[in-house]
């Protein structure tokens, strides 16, 4: 019975110790496993630091608006009685673009007209019987008032009938249609729009410590998109708020576009003004840069150890400026530094990098 139990006791004990090997030559594998990934180059981007030169500008959003735009409404409610104009047409200054049902205004003016032709033959009549002194000078100045009233009166008629058109006030282009003949329209309602397209401006407003950097006749380019292409557009400043926004403490500038051709009022468009002589930077991709609360920094790769391998550390830097798609560095990097572009995220200082710029990662 003791022999069973002392064999029983060295079973148990060997296979604790066969458990106990098992699982520290697991733990040995899962550390070097661990190490030799720790250990292993971590493959990213770079682009070296360059020194070039940039022009200074300031960056705005605009809109398009016309140097003379309207929304054209009838003077007086009533019927349209016929439309003389299509979407999209050119016109010139004085063009009749619509009518309103006049009424009864033909008729009154007809006999308001044939008033004033008898008022005028009655004063031309006191007037030759005032020479002869046929009648008093009183009679005479009733004569010549009441003609010059009936004139009156035939002036206020026409310019009611007046009213029941529209004309367009100046040359350039028509909007859409919205009316049609039989329908009735307000007088403060809205028929037609009229844009004068050859002489457009951009309007857009810059912030209050930027303004002694503006003058009138300093030269901008616009951009605007159209699909996948982008436009640029010259344009001068022309003119400056002369008092500055309360709520956002900006001031609005107004600028002319050049040749406006393509443009049309209310697109929005991109203004860049330069604002002093070109300056000589030290340049990096935006996609350099991380962020964190401690402030931005870079990836630096610089060669280490016999074979020259790459080695990334952190550096911190100060921004300055950008420009399509770079950002001037003030410190924390040299002109020719290599820095990581692509692959910051599984990166720490420290790390050994694989360097391939031929893919996206």
């Amino acid at each position: 019975m003791k022999k069973a139990f002392v064999a029983m006791l060295v079973i148990v004990a060997l296979s604790f110790g066969a458990i106990f090997a098992w699982y520290g030559m697991r733990q040995r594998a899962l550390h070097g496993t661990l190490a030799a990934n720790a250990h292993s180059p971590v493959t990213v981007s770079a682009a070296k630091v360059r020194k070039t030169s940039w022009t200074p500008q300031m960056t705005a959003v605009g809109e398009i608006v016309a140097d003379q735009g309207a929304a054209l409404s009838p003077q007086t409610a009533g019927v349209v009685q016929a439309v003389f104009f299509h979407s999209g047409q050119r016109v010139s200054k004085g063009t009749l673009l619509l009518r309103i049902n006049p009424g009864p205004l033909p008729g009154e003016i007809r006999a308001a007209q044939a008033q004033a032709d008898l008022a005028a033959v009655d004063y031309q009549r006191a007037q030759k019987l005032y020479a002869i002194h046929g009648i008093s000078t009183a009679a005479l100045d009733r004569a010549r008032y009441t003609s010059q009233a009936a004139g009156a009166k035939v002036a206020a008629l026409q310019e009611s009938l007046a009213d029941t058109e529209i004309r367009a006030p100046f040359s350039g282009v028509l909007g859409l249609r919205t009316v049609n003949p039989g329908q009735y329209v307000r007088a403060d309602q809205t028929v037609i729009h009229l844009e004068n397209l050859d002489h457009l401006y951009a309007d857009f407003t810059v912030p209050q410590r930027d303004l002694a950097a503006i003058s009138v006749g300093a030269s901008l380019t616009l951009s605007i998109h159209a699909g996948d292409a982008v436009h640029h557009y010259a344009a001068t400043v022309r003119a400056i708020d002369s008092h500055v926004d309360p709520q956002n403490r900006a001031v609005a500038v107004r600028a002319q576009v050049q040749q406006p051709r393509g443009l049309r009022p209310g697109m929005f468009v991109k203004a860049e003004l330069r604002t002093a002589a070109p300056q000589a930077v030290l340049a990096i991709p935006m996609t350099a840069v991380s962020f964190h609360t401690y402030g931005d920094f870079v990836f630096v790769l610089r060669p280490q150890g016999p074979h020259g391998a790459l080695v990334a550390a952190e550096a911190p830097v100060t921004l300055g400026t950008q420009q399509d798609g770079e950002v001037a560095v003030r410190s924390g990097v040299r002109a020719g530094d290599l820095v990581v572009t692509a692959g910051q995220v599984k990166l720490h200082s420290g790390d050994t990098v694989h360097l391939n710029n031929a893919v996206h990662l």
